[in-house]
């Protein structure tokens, strides 16, 4: 009787590296120097403003526009690298795809209260939709958290791990803090609207602690991007 043929040797380097995939993976090492970059510019900032004590974000507040910003173009790279991976990767990608479209549906439920009290003559609205506004932003803080852990959570070893429960815990916490915030902040916001002021002063001012605390949470994730990285970089099995 003739033998089964041995499978493949899954050594140190894993079917992934020995299929190359850390090789070809070039989207996937492109979105997670996205990342990175994005998590190193916001962690950065938040410990200016903390070191300096500051009552407003660097660049005017602008700083709480990068995330969302490299958030999308991460997520394009790794859209467009979906077929250099194996089945892993393509679930995980759903996934983090799937969290994304959960931000984006989260701020266009923050958006719709503003856009209907802007459209009838900035008069004010029911007290619910103050409480609607902020557990929307708090979704879309904290769901723009689990996107991140999602893209790099197979791909991470276990000081990754640790770093990625480490920042998105704390994410979530300060999420909460940042809707209840904000919650009371809906009628300043229309009113700047209303009146075509360009200053992100209603929405900034009242969480400009609580963001730059969101430092530690991008330092968190940045460590585990890294890590990420190297591994995919040398080859390693994401399992």
């Amino acid at each position: 009787m003739g033998s089964w043929p041995n499978p493949a040797p899954i050594g140190p380097r894993g079917l992934f590296g020995n299929s190359g995939k850390g090789r070809l993976a070039i989207n996937l090492r492109l979105s997670l120097t996205v990342f990175k970059l994005g998590f190193a510019a916001e962690s950065a900032g938040g410990f200016v403003a903390l070191a300096s004590a500051s009552r407003q974000l660097p660049f005017h507040g602008l700083l709480i526009l990068v995330g969302p910003a490299f958030t999308a173009l991460g997520i394009l790279f790794l859209f467009l690298g979906r077929r250099e991976w194996n089945e892993l990767h393509r679930s995980r990608v759903r996934y983090a795809t799937l969290a994304f479209g959960v931000t984006l549906l989260a701020i266009a439920l923050a958006a719709a209260p503003i856009a209907l009290l802007s459209a009838f003559g900035d008069h004010a609205g029911p007290g619910w939709l103050g409480w609607e506004f902020g557990v929307a932003v708090a979704v879309v803080f904290a769901a723009t958290f689990v996107t991140y852990a999602l893209v790099a959570a197979h791909l991470v070893g276990r000081l990754g791990e640790v770093a990625i429960v480490l920042g998105l815990g704390w994410s979530v916490i300060l999420s909460a803090g940042i809707g209840l915030a904000l919650s009371g902040q809906l009628e300043p916001i229309v009113h700047a609207i209303s009146a075509r002021s360009g200053s992100l002063g209603p929405i900034v001012d009242p969480i400009t602690l609580l963001d730059a605390l969101l430092a530690f949470s991008y330092l968190a994730f940045f460590l585990a991007f890294v890590d990420a990285h190297v591994r995919v970089a040398r080859g390693l099995d994401p399992a």
